[in-house]
């Protein structure tokens, strides 16, 4: 598996310590080689992860008490008040037909070439501007390609694998919007029936605001609930976590009507909702419902100074406490190969297990139902001109999943502070597929 290089020493290649990773393959030869590669691949460092050790740091608890052994389990976010739909320079064209090759007989291989120069370029670009990076890409529901960069942690000279897990920030949010609307399909929540009171009963609070009682689910996925940006309570200290975050949210006052306002807030009450309406823990319900059909294991959230087996560090600096808060807003730590899979269950043009009906996955690119072209941010997702997906920012934390319209569907998760802009890895890795599939 893999195919040595001549990158980089910082990059992890095929040099007999530990292979690299790499599912090939379309259509029955697809599903052919990919079973090989899962069965020699596996985890890079442990076969199964323990169970955390917690450095340091209050975790992002539930609201709920449960037995947790039986368990699978200065900075802010940069995003701009409306979510911008980029565009891509339409002098990179890129070949998707070249990332696969179909030999006489039609069996599917890597264009290994075509995927060196992609690593080269995107290695050049983001490392050591970065501490490490990794990426998966996705044709057609099938993940083809995944490389990992630099070091798992900063100095260690511990180079990061393709199984390491990355901080995905704001990705979370869409994890939780999937979980949130599977709820819906279900009947035990609705899109547009008041959960306001449900959530100040769960937590036991006075609300001196009636329209808190009012919020649907739709305001709650949208950011439309009339929440403030809350960046101090959420990144400076002003509250331990997200319940004693969402508890202060709900007990202030909310200015429905206002339209689109990106508030973590939504997100953090909205895993709340979750617990109150299924009596489990936010965590266990994501697995049950959405990680253990798709086959993941080893995703979970943590707590600012939190590093588990298998996931890179971010080096936070010390006295900060955002993890904790952002709970499902933003807690979750996970692989690339995670990212296309969890998102690739809502592309109804692939096959494989799919979370949600056709219907429900439509309506998360849609803010309201009105039948319009979907624009910036709809339910969980944001919409850019070619495709749709999610980013996540928060310190020394990129991360950025899109199902392009062309099938190919990706994922780039960053430790460091590169790009200053986190929707720019989208350019970045337009850029790295062009370097090794450019229409030529």
């Amino acid at each position: 598996m893999g195919t040595q290089g001549a990158f980089s020493s910082r990059m992890r290649h095929d040099v007999g310590v530990i292979p690299r990773c790499w599912d090939v393959g379309r259509s029955v030869a697809l599903a052919a080689v990919a079973a090989i590669v899962v069965s020699a691949c596996g985890q890079a460092r442990v076969a199964s992860p323990p169970a955390p050790q917690f450095t340091s740091g209050q975790r992002a608890e539930p609201t709920l008490v449960e037995d947790r052994s039986s368990s699978d389990g200065g900075f802010e976010p940069i995003l701009a008040e409306d979510v911008e739909t980029d565009s891509i320079d339409a002098d990179v064209v890129v070949d998707v037909d070249q990332m696969l090759l179909l030999d006489d007989a039609g069996n599917a291989s890597p264009n290994r070439s075509g995927w060196q120069s992609f690593d080269a370029a995107l290695e050049q670009r983001l490392i050591p501007a970065d501490v490490s990076a990794s990426v998966a890409v996705m044709i057609d529901g099938e993940v083809v390609h995944s490389a990992a960069f630099g070091e798992r942690v900063a100095g260690s000279d511990d180079p990061a694998e393709t199984t390491d897990r990355f901080r995905i920030a704001s990705i979370s949010k869409t994890i939780t919007a999937i979980v949130a609307l599977q709820l819906v399909e279900e009947g035990t929540l609705t899109l547009d029936d008041p959960v306001g009171q449900t959530l100040i009963d769960h937590l036991g609070l006075r609300s001196s605001d009636p329209d808190v009682a009012n919020i649907t689910l739709r305001d709650l996925l949208s950011h439309t609930a009339g929440f403030p940006k809350y960046q101090n309570l959420f990144f400076s200290n002003g509250a331990t976590s997200c319940v004693d975050a969402a508890t202060q949210g709900l007990q202030r006052s909310v200015s429905t009507g206002n339209g689109f306002r990106y508030s973590n807030m939504s997100y953090c009450v909205l895993g709340i909702l979750i617990e109150a309406v299924t009596g489990k823990t936010y965590e266990r319900v994501v697995y049950e419902n959405l990680l253990t059909p798709l086959g993941i294991s080893g995703m979970r959230m943590s707590s600012t100074y939190d590093l588990g087996p298998d996931e890179v560090s971010h080096h936070p600096t010390p006295g900060r406490n955002f993890m904790e808060t952002l709970g499902a807003a933003g807690a979750w730590n996970a692989t690339p190969t995670d990212l296309v899979t969890i998102i690739d269950s809502i592309d109804p043009s692939t096959p494989g297990w799919k979370a949600l009906s056709p219907e429900f996955a439509a309506a998360m690119r849609y803010r309201v139902p009105d039948g319009r072209p979907p624009v910036g941010y709809g339910l969980g997702l944001i919409n850019y001109a070619e495709g749709f997906g999610h980013t996540g920012t928060i310190q020394n934390t990129h991360a950025m999943v899109l199902v392009q319209p062309d099938g190919v569907t990706w994922a780039i998760t960053v430790s460091g502070e590169y790009p200053s802009e986190t929707s720019q890895l989208r350019s970045i890795l337009r850029s790295a597929l062009a370097a090794g599939f450019g229409d030529r």
